[in-house]
């Protein structure tokens, strides 16, 4: 161990030798963010590692510069040679922060002890963790920036254990620097030798409740426990004549901080929106925005390691919409049973979002509730990122279950007014076709003439108050990414219809949302197709499958062939069991096709059944009812062939503008039961989805 270790001065970053056993792959600028590829390989690993960033050498670490030569005598540690590390609560070890955060943490904190007023310093906060939380340097606390919870405690680190890299929180690191400064500044630092079997005189020592540290030399310093068991061993070891063992610690930080050592500007925020089940567990969507986060940070570490310190970086924003809503009140609470009180609580919680959503009574106030909150984030953020905007920032949304739908209805401005409106004119128009009294028709005419004058005055008021507050959201979306969204069956309900077009403008207009994902899992018994509102022929073709990961070969999915299933059932819709066209038809067709297929000598040709029943007798009974049921089953083939061809034919006339519907690969060895009980919240941990995500949202990736 070299004399470094003492003085940290051998320029900037000389803290230490390179370790022979430190991994090749660990030399990476933001090792705190990105887990090494033997880390990323155990599917179970849904968080970081709380020391990866000790572990690992920033590539813009200088080792040796000749700006700062070797130090010859003690000194004292320099901002880069202190590093500053947090700890939430519940943490095991000390997590580091980036040379770029403890710089601007140890400046304010140097300030603070250089004044008598805190007043005095600008107090503008320290944003840290790449943005996303605040550090109160007088509190010693890291709070998140734009939600709440999650607070994390800071320390000073100024020594460390040898063994782990660990700080000594700074209320003893402080004390043991100023000794240290005190005792030994400007004396010559000795050249790194093995220790000797035989005890080196004590230079120095201070003593703590339950520790006390000897310096044996300016670079030689070990911290002896006080437990009894430490002082016993100590004791036998003494009688046997052998050197008493301590821990070994080391003055500064492994590594020197420096400016360079900070993330890529913010060019596309992402905000993740729960569904339904927030009541439950409150601040369940910070934890699942957190494995998105972690989850598209390892694919990018892992994938696309040539792009990481380029400036395109996403973040990952939670939105929690549904603890702050009154709705009811306890009223649902005063009303449930008593037997079965928990199973009825679960369902109070997180099903209950759903009949709450689509009761006129509350659906303003949750929709209210997700704009306020996404408008106050962005207004939030853009405040703290002046350049995102300048600089041409793109948001997009990530929206799961019941949160695509409401999402949905914030970007598009649906009110179920319009629904009101709709069933107001048609009962009108159902009652006057049906009366042949004049009165009657009379007063439905002035029913008709209040409608529309009721119509009316609402339109204008709901004009008045677009162009009073202007757009619902304060952006615009570039991509929406729904997971496990039920947001088809809502409207299929609301009456939307397939267009006979290929693009998406009756249902999400491409001048409000560039691109719509509906991303699912084939077992989540929420989610529902989107495509086929939009051309009904794409009900019998496949969803794109999403790639693996891990997957060598993938194949663009602009690129991927269109695949219908291998079988499906024939439409009722358009040919009746008696082979008559029903109600919305086209029977004007006078194709050459459609006369074949339509002929009597197709569909009313000679019937061996037919022929044979003239002549029925007893004997001919059941040989009648075979050819009967054998005929049948033609007839229902030949209805079966020419759906089929109706539909391909249909498939090569129309086509998507671009497709939608994504489906995950099902796991090898997985039970259909399980799967649909755990599949509709696995959406945050699943890499295959991160993988998709962050191919989406940096669409150049998809080249690489």
């Amino acid at each position: 161990m070299t004399s470094e270790f003492a003085s940290l001065g051998d320029g900037i970053g000389s803290s230490r030798n390179t370790s022979s056993s430190r991994s090749s792959n660990d030399h990476r600028l933001y090792p705190s963010l990105f887990p090494s590829d033997d880390e990323t390989e155990d599917d179970n690993t849904s968080e970081f590692s709380a020391d990866s960033e000790a572990r690992a050498t920033p590539p813009l670490v200088r080792l040796k510069n000749p700006l700062f030569p070797k130090k010859e005598y003690v000194d004292k540690l320099r901002p880069e040679e202190i590093r500053w590390f947090y700890k939430q609560e519940g943490d095991k070890e000390w997590t580091p922060f980036i040379g770029y955060d403890s710089l601007r943490i140890e400046c304010r904190y140097r300030a603070l002890q250089t004044v008598e007023d805190e007043q005095e310093i600008d107090n503008d906060v320290i944003l840290v963790r790449g943005g996303l939380y605040q550090v109160d340097v007088a509190k010693r606390k890291c709070t998140p920036v734009y939600w709440s919870g999650d607070l994390s405690d800071i320390t000073q680190g100024l020594w460390f254990y040898e063994y782990n890299g660990q700080p000594l929180e700074d209320n003893f690191g402080v004390p043991i620097e100023t000794e240290h400064v005190a005792k030994f500044l400007g004396h010559k630092i000795e050249e790194e030798h093995p220790s000797p079997q035989r005890s080196r005189p004590v230079l120095h020592r201070i003593k703590f409740t339950d520790f006390y540290i000897e310096w044996n030399s300016p670079n030689d310093t070990y911290l002896y426990s006080e437990a009894a068991s430490s002082r016993f061993v100590r004791g036998f070891k003494k009688k046997l004549g052998m050197q008493k063992a301590g821990t070994r610690l080391l003055r500064g930080y492994k590594y020197e901080a420096v400016m360079d050592d900070k993330p890529a500007d913010i060019s596309h925020l992402v905000f993740v929106i729960h569904g339904i089940g927030q009541k439950m567990e409150t601040g369940n969507i910070v934890k699942r925005a957190k494995e998105l986060r972690e989850k598209v940070s390892q694919m990018k570490a892992k994938h696309f390691c040539l792009i990481e310190n380029t400036s395109q970086r996403a973040e990952f924003l939670p939105v929690e919409w549904r603890s702050s809503l009154k709705l009811d009140g306890d009223m649902v609470d005063l009303i449930t049973p008593h037997k079965m009180r928990g199973m009825r609580s679960l369902l109070n919680n997180s099903a209950m979002d759903i009949l709450y959503y689509t009761s006129p009574l509350y659906r303003s106030e949750i929709t209210h509730s997700l704009q306020n909150e996404l408008n106050r984030l962005f207004e939030m953020f853009c405040a703290r990122n002046p350049y995102f905007q300048v600089n041409g920032g793109k948001v997009s949304i990530v929206a799961h279950s019941l949160g695509a739908v409401i999402s949905y209805d914030i970007i598009t401005g649906w009110n179920p007014i319009q629904l009101y409106d709709q069933f107001v004119n048609s009962v009108i128009e159902g009652e006057q076709q049906d009366s042949d009294s004049s009165e009657i028709k009379e007063e439905i005419h002035e029913a008709r003439q209040k409608a529309t004058a009721v119509e009316s005055i609402l339109k204008d008021v709901q004009e008045k108050h677009k162009q009073k507050s202007g757009p619902t959201l304060s952006f615009t979306i570039e991509n929406m990414f729904c997971l496990g969204s039920p947001l088809a069956v809502f409207l299929a309900l609301r009456g939307f219809r397939p267009q006979g077009k290929g693009t998406l403008d009756h249902i999400m207009p491409s001048s409000l949302c560039k691109r719509l994902f509906n991303i699912y899992h084939p077992y989540d018994p929420v989610a529902y197709r989107l495509e086929p509102l939009i051309l009904k022929h794409y009900s019998t073709i496949m969803p794109l499958p999403i790639h693996r990961f891990d997957h060598k070969q993938k194949e663009p999915y602009n690129q991927m062939k269109t695949k219908a299933y291998a079988a499906f059932k024939p439409s009722a819709e358009k040919i009746t069991d008696k082979g008559d066209p029903v109600e919305g038809a086209d029977n004007n067709d006078s194709s050459p096709q459609h006369s074949r297929d339509s002929s009597p000598s197709r569909n009313q040709g000679f019937s061996v059944f037919k022929w044979l029943k003239g002549k029925e007798s007893e004997d001919m009974s059941a040989e009648l009812k075979m050819l009967e049921k054998m005929e049948e089953d033609v007839q229902e083939i030949e209805k079966s062939i020419k759906e089929r061809k109706e539909v391909l034919q249909e498939i090569d006339q129309t086509d998507l503008e671009y497709r939608i519907d994504y489906q995950l690969r099902e796991a090898s060895f997985s039970n259909s039961y399980i799967s649909m009980l755990t599949s509709h919240t696995s959406y945050w941990t699943d890499r295959d989805v991160a993988f998709f995500v962050l191919s989406h949202i940096h669409p150049e990736l998809q080249d690489l």
